[in-house]
């Protein structure tokens, strides 16, 4: 209502500049035809192409002033009759003046032209004013009328927005009982899904659109939540399972460190190293020491292993030649004290092993098992090659190892004493090497205090290097 209230307001203010637009017009038209009165006058006393040039310049613009007022004009018969008039009254003009522009001779009947024209000029003058008024009537009294129109109008908008202003209270208050219901509805819910019950039942459907919508988005959003719940903990399993894969790939990238910090503690010269124990070698066996010869040949064998497969798989058989080489020097040191024995049941041939895993074992046997033994203590090893995997055992009858101590080594926990830590760091290499080269532990320990240990290493054999064999 307020808006058909705006737009009629606006009317009115164009219906009222179009009219002071129009007047304008009307009073610029009376001034220019008495403009151009004089000029034509001007121009047939000096006979000047300037003043001809005035006098058409004139002449053009009340043409156009006449031809932008006359779709207004012509709504009012009284002002259109004075306006044709006034148009054909230019129009003779025009023919007169034409004649006596082209005229050369001025006699009695080129006065009497001049006489009619400046006639004319005064009858258009008259009409200009006249037109002026008979339009200035009209639009006066349309104004008016639209005036009073427009307060009935407005009357009537004021009565029909009372009406509907007190309709639609008394229909919102009807309204607003069963809405706040609903949102009632809408916030109970809410309570209980920020207490975490996400199962609570859907929001029915509601018969406000606006409420609906709103149950609808919540009924959306709760099951967004949950699922971003469900995402969070498969996400979080994940990542954790990264962690886990990341904490060992840094164990690898440590003990891979630590090889190459070994490697680089160990990079003497070999050549000039192999070269000395030749030597002494050579002078042992001309001093007819085989034994020493022996011992110097074992320690060759071995450093010449370590460099030459560092980090590469070696074949069984080139690690028990170096085992031996390694228990040649381990007779001459602990004499009657101890023996080793080497079994191998079934062909070795084509079995590739991590390098010094064997040894570490056999050397745990005899420094920590066999170290407070006087006599008799033996090491067994026993190499036995199965149709997919070949079994390592290596035994002693030393002074075994204790339940507690030997759950924290095969769970790789860190040990309580130096010592101990000391003791057990050449199986937990094994066991972390194997676990790098075959993806798991592959080394098991059976120990009974007082009794003895025997630890066991079983490698899978690979089916191509089986298929290639055959």
């Amino acid at each position: 209502m307020f808006f058909l209230s705006f737009i009629r307001r606006d009317r009115e203010i164009e219906i009222y500049q179009e009219n002071v637009d129009v007047n304008f017009k009307l009073n610029q038209l009376s001034l220019k035809i008495t403009e151009n009165s004089r000029h034509f006058d001007l121009f047939f006393q000096e006979r000047t192409e300037e003043n001809r040039a005035l006098y058409q310049n004139s002449r053009s613009e009340i043409t156009e002033l006449m031809q932008e007022i006359e779709a207004e004009i012509r709504r009012d018969q009284k002002s259109r009759t004075f306006y044709r008039n006034l148009s054909n009254m230019l129009d003779y003009h025009d023919q007169l003046a034409a004649e006596l522009f082209n005229s050369s001779v001025f006699n009695q009947t080129t006065y009497q032209k001049l006489t009619d024209i400046d006639t004319l000029y005064s009858y258009m003058n008259s009409h200009t004013q006249n037109l002026i008024n008979s339009y200035l009537a009209y639009h006066s009294s349309n104004y008016v009328n639209l005036l009073v129109d427009t307060q009935n109008r407005s009357k009537t908008i004021y009565a029909v927005v009372i009406l509907i202003s007190i309709a639609v209270f008394i229909f919102a208050v009807l309204m607003s009982n069963s809405i706040l219901k609903t949102i009632e509805k809408l916030s109970s819910s809410a309570r209980y899904l920020s207490l975490g019950h996400w199962e609570i039942e859907d929001i029915e459907e509601i018969n406000y659109r606006e409420l609906n919508i709103l149950g609808q988005t919540f009924n959306l959003m709760k099951k967004n939540i949950r699922n971003y719940i469900q995402e969070l903990k498969e996400k979080s399993e994940l990542e954790n399972k990264l962690n886990q894969e990341k904490m060992e790939n840094i164990e690898k990238e440590r003990l891979l460190k630590e090889s190459q910090l070994l490697n680089l503690q160990m990079q003497m010269d070999p050549h000039f190293l192999f070269n000395t124990l030749n030597t002494v070698s050579r002078t042992a066996m001309f001093e007819n020491a085989a034994e020493t010869q022996n011992l110097i040949i074992a320690i060759s064998k071995i450093m010449r292993y370590n460099l030459d497969h560092k980090g590469k798989m070696v074949e069984l058989k080139k690690e028990i030649e170096v085992l031996k080489a390694y228990l040649t020097i381990q007779e001459t040191r602990f004499k009657e004290q101890m023996d080793f024995e080497i079994i191998t049941e079934g062909s070795l041939d084509q079995i590739e092993i991590p390098p010094m895993i064997i040894q570490p074992i056999v050397e745990n046997s005899i420094i920590h098992g066999l170290a407070d033994t006087d006599s008799e203590g033996r090491v067994i090893i026993e190499i036995k090659r199965f149709s997919d995997k070949v079994e390592i055992r290596v035994r002693d009858n030393g002074i075994g190892i204790e339940s507690e101590k030997l759950n924290k080594i095969l769970t790789e926990q860190p040990q309580n004493k130096e010592k101990d830590e000391r003791e057990s760091l050449g199986i937990l290499n094994v066991i972390k090497r194997l676990k790098l080269h075959y993806g798991k532990n592959l080394l098991k320990i059976n120990s009974k205090v007082k009794q003895g240990t025997e630890v066991i290493i079983e490698i899978p054999i690979k089916k191509e290097k089986e298929g290639s064999k055959k």
